[in-house]
């Protein structure tokens, strides 16, 4: 469903219409979408108070919770209390639809705790707990959907009908009790009625039947799909966001207050306007003057933080390092104010980086550092954040993991998506990584499209200089995980290219959308004549690949095995299906080519000087053979 269109409002979080000569001729839609989950191993011991999660590690925490289907992350929901959070939504920890009728509301994830000790306190010393000693449980919790600008928003609003839950276990019962619930709403109605988007609540636990050794509770919620017809279109829904969930004694009724500074986003990139690129391409103009960081400061008083980052390279040795000093930190529930000491908040980056072509993937290891006072704070978990600089053989505007899937719609099967990529020195694009979606029974599988380049046009796409002879198939090849393909020959690119496909259906593609890192201006897309700029605030999920170390060690992902070996100073290529052949040397030169015959290939290219050769085989399958 549209966003802001009454009943059609769940699925599509973002719809924009442009006019190419009819009404609805063409739109950009984003979707929720399915995710990885990480299923915790089982912990042996029962916690003990106090109870804290702010879910700031990468996967969910053993020694709290069990039970597999929440999904933690770093940007479901903007400007969390602190990095990281718990998403509840309608898949399970397959990534898959959790099974109920269209329309219909059902069970969607659920988020349980370990047994915890509610008989007995063990800090400072071990005595007794009961209902006086002020047992509290709290947390911060946010509809899917965002907030803000309408291009700018993420994940999908829970309708009326679905719910988030919390429910206390009673072992005397062996019976959940429902304690409190939020019927689905914005995070605009909620901001409305509260003055604020992420939202605090906190329950006392006053009766004595769960002051016991094994007292848990556990979250859930209930969801509800819609009727879509339209293929890839039916995917993830009815999102709530958790974070910061504290149970301990001698709190009190609105208790938000905790003496911790922490971190509120990812580490950000080194460079300007990409999170990776190639080794070639870089040059010390890439890198950022500063860093931006998010830093908060949740106690009630303000606080003297001292923060820093270290640059470590591939090999482990310190590159740089930067100490920011002490400066205070102000309380945020007062103005909802962040840090914004320059020293802090952007502190510069007045390093260089060696980054040689040869040596390629080149790895450094970033990491921000903040301690409150000489000794730090009792939630050290989020006042370290990392980001990983990678100088490979390819450009990403993304940062590995989607929020959202994108998409056009068009009256039109003709649909061009292009993304813009400035080269610092001419390269040779021979693959593009593509990561799509899973979606609802697959639908979005085996969508036809051509790998299509083009040059500049005065800020736009230009002539067509790329496209292949033959059509590829959308596939899932995993979570976070591209599907590689290989270009049918090598392109050579100067300047300013636009990478990308046409599409040849009006199919809903679903491409892998990351909201956490906005390249809009540099996204195309073409249904008509005129080229638009998306306004969708995202990166596509993107990555052309240059230079022979792409269609290295590459398993076909359809068609036929090839059997391909050196017959002294020739190639020879034998296959069961006719399939299209080429050899190239190390400098990406096309030396031999071969169309698909009417009959099984099997051909022999001209004598060869000793070395190294690529032999591409139909469209995916590469294969390296040594002439002597």
């Amino acid at each position: 469903m549209m966003a802001g269109t009454g009943n059609m409002r769940k699925f599509f979080l973002i719809v924009f219409i442009v006019l190419l000569g009819s009404p609805l001729a063409a739109q950009e839609v984003l979707l929720p979408l399915c995710r990885p989950v990480q299923l915790p191993a089982k912990a042996e011991k029962p916690v003990v108070l106090p109870f804290f999660d702010d879910f700031s590690k990468p996967a969910l925490s053993n020694t709290l919770w069990t039970l597999g289907g929440t999904f933690i992350n770093q940007g479901y929901a903007p400007l969390p209390p602190t990095v990281g959070m718990a998403t509840l939504d309608a898949f399970d920890a397959q990534g898959r639809l959790y099974p109920t009728e269209q329309g219909q509301l059902a069970p969607g994830d659920t988020l349980l705790s370990l047994p915890i000790r509610l008989d007995s306190l063990f800090k400072p010393y071990s005595r007794s707990l009961t209902p006086s000693d002020s047992l509290y449980l709290s947390f911060f919790y946010i509809p899917g959907g965002g907030y803000g600008n309408m291009w700018e928003r993420v994940g999908d609003v829970p309708e009326s009908q679905d719910s988030l839950i919390l429910e206390f276990y009673d072992p005397q019962d062996d019976s959940w009790n429902r304690v409190w619930t939020m019927q689905g709403c914005s995070a605009d109605t909620l901001f409305a009625h509260t003055g604020s988007y992420w939202q605090f609540v906190d329950i006392p636990i006053l009766e004595s039947k769960y002051f016991r050794p094994d007292f848990r509770f556990r979250f859930r919620n209930l969801c509800s799909l819609d009727n879509i017809n339209k293929n890839g279109i039916l995917s993830n829904s009815d999102q709530w966001n958790i974070d910061y969930v504290s149970l301990n004694s001698n709190r009190h009724s609105n208790d938000t207050a905790a003496r911790d500074v922490a971190f509120v986003n990812p580490a950000p990139s080194l460079l300007k306007g990409y999170q990776s690129m190639p080794a070639r391409q870089f040059t010390p103009s890439d890198l950022r003057d500063s860093l931006p960081l998010t830093i908060v400061n949740r106690y009630t008083e303000e606080l003297a933080t001292n923060y820093g980052y270290t640059i470590v390279d591939n090999q482990g040795r310190t590159i740089h390092t930067y100490d920011g000093g002490f400066e205070n930190t102000p309380v945020y529930w007062r103005d909802n104010t962040y840090q914004t000491a320059p020293a802090h908040a952007r502190p510069p980056l007045n390093c260089s980086l060696s980054v040689n072509p040869a040596d390629a993937p080149v790895v450094f290891t970033v990491v921000h550092g903040l301690r409150e006072g000489v000794s730090g704070d009792n939630h050290t978990q989020n006042d370290t954040v990392v980001f990983t600089q990678t100088f490979d053989n390819y450009y990403a505007y993304d940062d590995g993991t989607p929020e959202n899937g994108y998409g056009i719609t068009s009256t039109t099967p003709a649909v061009r998506l292009a993304c813009r990529f400035k080269l610092n020195t001419d390269d040779t694009l021979t693959a593009l990584y593509l990561y799509f979606n899973q979606t609802f029974a697959n639908q979005n599988s085996n969508i036809r499209f051509y790998i299509t380049v083009w040059d500049d046009n005065d800020g736009h796409p230009g002539n067509v200089i790329y496209r292949d002879n033959e059509r590829r198939r959308t596939a899932f090849n995993g979570f976070n995980r591209y599907v590689r393909y290989l270009l049918e020959e090598p392109v050579l690119c100067t300047g300013t290219v636009y990478i990308g496909f046409e599409q040849t259906s009006s199919d809903y593609i679903n491409l892998g959308f990351d909201r956490n890192n906005n390249a809009s201006q540099h996204i195309f897309y073409l249904t008509g004549t005129e080229w638009q700029t998306s306004i969708l605030s995202g990166a596509l999920m993107l990555r052309p690949a240059f230079g022979h170390r792409a269609t290295l060690d590459v398993k076909p992902t359809y068609g036929s095995e090839a059997k391909v070996y050196a017959l002294g100073k020739r190639i020879v290529v034998e296959t069961d299906t006719p399939q299209p052949v080429a050899i190239y040397n190390l400098k990406g030169q096309c030396l031999y080519r071969t169309a698909a015959a009417s009959a099984p290939t099997r051909c022999s290219s001209q004598p060869l000087p000793a070395g190294l050769y690529l032999v591409r085989v139909g469209l995916t399958s590469t294969h390296k053979i040594i002439v002597q």
